[in-house]
This record gives structure tokens, sequence and C-alpha cells, in this order.
């Protein structure tokens, strides 16, 4: 189970609608604002260990979430396609590749 911050945000990016107001807003604090613990609990009037506890059951839920849905994985494969399929050297090709690009970066 991957913890570094990058594939946290990444996590929070794809799956944060599915938590909590209070869990988006720690977690994203933690891992995108880099605030330490200590701050949040602070900012909340919980303890350290209450803000840590969230933390972990966040990223729990986060991570079951992707085990079962499996967003990340599939986007990751898809732009890997897409990448791979960008080298070959077919006009009309490369163009579709374009297009689906837009399509998943939202243009």
């Amino acid at each position: 189970m991957p913890h570094d911050r990058e594939y946290c945000s990444l996590l929070l990016d794809y799956y944060g609608n599915f938590l909590t107001r209070h869990q988006r807003d720690i977690f994203n604090e933690y891992y995108n604002e880099d605030l330490s613990m200590s701050e949040i609990a602070e900012n909340y009037g919980i303890s350290k260990s209450a803000v840590q506890d969230m933390i972990q059951r966040t990223l729990k839920r986060l991570n079951e979430l992707e085990d079962n849905l499996k967003l990340i994985e599939k986007d990751n494969k898809l732009n890997e396609l897409m990448e791979q399929m960008r080298k070959e050297d077919d006009e009309l090709l490369n163009s579709y590749i374009e297009k689906l690009y837009k399509i998943t970066q939202g243009e």
C-alpha cells in the first residue's frame, strides 16, 4: 500500500468525494498543504492522536476504493497506451489519440 505524498494526493483527487468533508480537509492539509499533525490538531481543537487516526482510517478507505474501482490503475494504463500509440507514424491514428488525450485530461 503506497504512502508517498504524491500517491496519497492522487487518491484524494480521484476518491475525495467519497469522504466526509472533515476527512477530506484533514487528509488534504496533511498530504497537500504539508501541515504537521500537531498543526492540524491545533486547527481543529483535537488531539494529535485523533488526527493520526483520522489520516490512517482515511488512507485505508481511499486504498479500499482504489482496490475495488481501480480508477488510478486504469488511468495509468490508458495514458501509457496513448503514449505508445503517439509514437506511431500514422496521421489519422495520431489525430484520434490527441482527441482521446484531451478527453482524459478534461479539455
